[in-house]
């Protein structure tokens, strides 16, 4: 049986928030005092949301590999049945529910409100749209729910997933940092010689997402003796470590320098350097998460818990329910009164989601390949 770390799902919930608090912050126009607080100052974990799209993919890539390091690996239709489950399910009732939400709600473009925000839902659904929706795997930006490009990339790495685990388990830690570093290149390669865009879903930007993933399954992998060794730190060198994550999660962004002294830096290129960093300071939260007994404690309070395991939920729909808000209630009520309904919706909703729509698809997957396992040993057992 696999060993399920609780932790993980609050860092998860905890990353969740910052993606909602990051679009929250995105609504309004800012200024020198905002940008200072929350994109150079203290208050910038709160809205990191960029960092912790990073760390969802970090931490796939640690919770997916977990079968196959234990040598439970299942089969590719089993695995990719539950994950389709997993993650198709659940996103196709959020599109729907924002769908119907902007339809129901949308006045047009918000004079005072920032640039961002009156982009989002201002273009009808075409079919073409409705296609890709659907898809999810293709390239394309959305328009209804922004944060539908993390999930095309998520489904992407998912499908090629046991293949790049059949090459993992047979590699040591040096030859899979490796592995990673080489697709990473490769597609900043791409990028270089094609000249290719960046809005958010191209192919080769996936190749660079697989190596988060590869990151996530190394440290899956050697978990243990990693674990013993934060464990055998005193006190001041798990702090001194968190502080170096921290650092290195959220602003440690070599790029931006760059990019001020070469002209023209691709924002692709600013996008591979900064996730590798944003990515290290991922697995020292994942390593003081399973390894320290004090950041344990406080990621299993009952509250932080509950927001992971609504996580996902509240990562697909609180963008709806925030614009929903705001179309309703900008005139009526000041923003600040608008947010905290938002949040308090979102949460609702999110709960909702979780126990009517996500439960019962992780439900159905075990179910579904249930049933094709016992058909396997029944086939075999006939054919014995």
């Amino acid at each position: 049986m696999n060993q399920r770390f609780d932790e993980l799902d609050s860092l998860r919930g905890l990353a969740a928030l910052a993606v909602f608090f990051g679009h929250m912050y995105l609504v309004f126009n800012d200024n020198w005092i905002s940008r200072m607080l929350f994109e150079f100052g203290p208050l910038r974990m709160t809205v990191a949301g960029s960092e912790a799209v990073t760390f969802f993919f970090v931490l796939s890539g640690f919770v997916l590999s977990l079968p196959f390091h234990a040598g439970n690996r299942p089969t590719y239709r089993s695995y990719v049945v539950r994950r389709v489950c997993r993650i198709y399910i659940p996103y196709l009732a959020a599109i729907l529910v924002a769908l119907g939400l902007r339809e129901a709600f949308y006045t047009g473009q918000i004079i005072g409100l920032s640039d961002w925000f009156n982009v989002n839902w201002s273009a009808p659904l075409s079919r073409d749209a409705v296609r890709d929706h659907l898809l999810l795997i293709g390239t394309f930006a959305s328009n209804l729910n922004n944060v539908v490009w993390s999930l095309v990339h998520e489904m992407r790495v998912s499908l090629v997933f046991p293949l790049i685990m059949f090459l993992l388990v047979r590699m040591n830690a040096a030859q899979g940092i490796g592995f990673g570093v080489a697709l990473s290149a490769g597609s900043v390669l791409y990028a270089f010689l094609s000249g290719a865009d960046f809005t958010g879903t191209e192919w080769h930007a996936t190749v660079h997402y697989t190596a988060l993933f590869i990151v996530g399954a190394l440290l899956a992998k050697y978990r243990k003796p990693l674990k013993a060794k934060i464990r055998s730190l005193g006190p001041k060198r798990t702090l001194a470590l968190s502080l170096i994550g921290l650092l290195l999660y959220v602003y440690a962004h070599p790029s931006f320098v760059i990019s001020m002294l070469v002209e023209g830096f691709h924002p692709y290129y600013r996008m591979v350097i900064d996730t590798w960093l944003t990515s290290i300071g991922a697995v020292i939260f994942i390593l003081l998460g399973i390894s320290s007994v004090q950041f344990s404690t406080f990621l299993k309070f009952k509250v932080i818990h509950y927001i992971g395991k609504i996580s996902y939920s509240l990562y697909l729909t609180h963008l709806a329910v925030l614009f929903s808000c705001i179309h309703l209630l900008h005139p009526v009520l000041p923003m600040w009164a608008i947010c905290l309904i938002a949040a308090a919706g979102t949460f609702m909703l999110s709960s909702v989601m979780y126990h009517l729509v996500e439960k019962p698809a992780i439900r159905l997957g075990r179910a579904l390949t249930r049933q094709s396992r016992k058909a396997a040993v029944s086939q075999r057992a006939y054919f014995n």
